[in-house]
């Protein structure tokens, strides 16, 4: 038994994500939860898709009820609010309204919104009406904005490959409510070089972030782990750009530390 004076009563930071159950492990819940827990930070996770996937691709998915997402979530906020929150695939337009409706209401501290539209094998994880709830419902509400240069394209209408059309991608996603954008997954050649490109932008202004670029195979899983990385270090009350510095980083080991549990892609691997 603990007691208030025992040091293991204290409570631990706790970061929530709402995302989808990637059977496979690899990214979804399980790679948000595994994330969490390498960063410190204690892991909640509430199911809002099951995808039927495993590392060679996406089979299908089955999105729960709005009335299960709700439930689980009205339940965890009823014991603690968790210090930040990430939403990752939220597949149909009514668990987004839903979603959007409960963290309305009960939200205490920063949002991540990573808009997961689309598999790391291309294959589409949200519905017809759910790109628009998405922009409209939970961009508003989010502290920052995690989308690659595909789900940049399908939330703002614009063609975004080259550097210039990330920046111009952030700007847009700024003005339509979040507070902060990170659009990632750039690549460009520079005096022979190549380099991975993010681009940041915030009232304050935009910045391009550089890395060397990992050569080889396309590693499953890295945007949750980058927005669940960045979503614990801000459950334990870092600013956002420490987060996003901090995130970025420790995503890049997790890359360079993947592992193939399969026979398909590598998984970026969040505890090696």
């Amino acid at each position: 038994m603990t007691t208030s004076d025992d040091p293991r009563a204290e409570r631990p930071a706790v970061a929530l994500s709402i995302a989808g159950l990637d059977p496979s492990g690899g990214a979804g819940l399980v790679a948000d939860a595994r994330t969490f827990s390498a960063m410190g930070v204690f892991p909640m996770c509430v199911a809002a898709t099951v995808t039927y996937q495993n590392t060679l691709g996406l089979k299908g998915r089955y999105d729960l009820p709005p009335e299960v997402v709700w439930g689980q979530l009205e339940a965890l906020f009823e014991d603690r609010k968790p210090d930040a929150v990430k939403t990752g695939a939220l597949g149909s337009a009514r668990v987004v309204t839903e979603v959007a409706r409960f963290l309305g209401d009960h939200l205490a501290g920063p949002l991540v919104v990573d808009p997961v539209l689309f598999s790391e094998s291309g294959g589409r994880l949200f519905d017809e009406g759910a790109a628009g709830a998405l922009r409209e419902l939970l961009l508003p509400r989010a502290a920052l904005l995690t989308p690659n240069v595909s789900e940049a394209a399908v939330l703002t209408g614009i063609e975004v490959w080259t550097l210039a059309e990330m920046e111009a991608a952030a700007e847009r996603l700024l003005n339509m409510g979040a507070v902060a954008v990170l659009v990632t997954g750039g690549r460009l050649e520079e005096d022979g070089v190549t380099v991975a490109v993010d681009v940041y932008s915030d009232p304050d202004g935009t910045e391009v972030l550089r890395s060397p670029w990992l050569e080889g195979q396309s590693v499953h899983g890295t945007g949750c782990v980058l927005s669940a990385a960045i979503t614990a270090a801000l459950a334990t009350g870092r600013t956002m750009k420490e987060a996003v510095a901090s995130g970025r980083a420790f995503v890049r080991r997790a890359m360079q530390c993947a592992v193939r549990p399969g026979a398909g892609s590598p998984c970026a691997n969040p505890n090696p």
